[in-house]
This record gives structure tokens, sequence and C-alpha cells, in this order.
């Protein structure tokens, strides 16, 4: 019984957890209740360095 109940505590809370990802149309594995924002963030200095290294790498090339 005890099995039981614990299997099905934890088969909802993880249940839940790739409902909601699937709901935003996020990867599985991702945190439902990460902050967009934060990412978003992330993402614009990450692109914004990678331009930088690709006009460096030309400069030095040339």
């Amino acid at each position: 019984m005890k099995d039981l109940l614990l299997g099905l505590l934890i088969g909802g809370i993880v249940g839940l957890w790739f409902g909601v990802n699937l709901g935003k149309d996020q990867p599985l594995m991702t945190n439902p209740f990460a902050d967009k924002n934060s990412m978003k963030e992330f993402n614009e200095k990450f692109e914004k360095l990678q331009q930088d290294v690709s006009e460096k790498s030309k400069e030095l090339y040339n």
C-alpha cells in the first residue's frame, strides 16, 4: 500500500512537471517556473558575445 501511494505521488509530480512544459511548448526537462525574461537576456548577451568573437576572429584572419 505504501509503495502504491508513493508511486502515485511521484508519478503525479513528474506528470505535472512534464504537462506544464508541454502546455508551454518547452522542452520536457526545463524548469516550468523559470522566468522567461531572464532567458531572453541570457540569449541576447550570448548572441552579442558570439558576434564579438566572430568580428575579432575576422580581424585576426585578415
